[in-house]
């Protein structure tokens, strides 16, 4: 079993969480707490830098949709940065690639455009204040 490793930065007035590890069952409860406290804590955008996930389940996946309302609740964007492939293709499996808003790397935050996963600066999918 791979553990679950969090950190956490501020970067261009924005909270960064950096995530490795594994999502699953046994680490959700984990990153939503250490998330939460960001989003109710900390003002401004909170990124979820997945860049060191190496494996994540539906209970993972699970856990960055609830952590999305959370944040909407609370009036804060939530973006997802560096997403693995398998991150990438387990959104894409569930048809939930475009309910995140997505960046290339945590200090992208720029001018978002919709659509498909790029290397520019800031990616952004699906509408604002919507889950599935």
């Amino acid at each position: 079993m791979n553990a679950l490793h969090l950190a956490s930065e501020r970067a261009n007035g924005s909270v960064v969480i950096t995530v490795t590890g594994e999502l699953d069952l046994a680490t959700r409860p984990e990153l939503a707490a250490y998330t939460r406290h960001a989003i109710d804590v900390d003002g401004g955008t909170v990124i979820v830098d997945l860049s060191g996930v190496t494996f994540i389940d539906a209970c993972g996946l699970s856990s960055l949709i609830a952590l999305k309302r959370y944040a909407r609740e609370h009036d804060r964007p939530l973006l997802l940065a560096g997403a693995t492939p398998a991150v990438l293709r387990l959104l894409k499996l569930t048809n939930l690639d475009g309910t995140f808003t997505m960046v290339s790397r945590p200090g992208a935050v720029g001018t978002p455009t919709t659509g498909r996963t790029a290397t520019g600066p800031a990616l952004r999918s699906g509408s604002p204040g919507t889950d599935r």
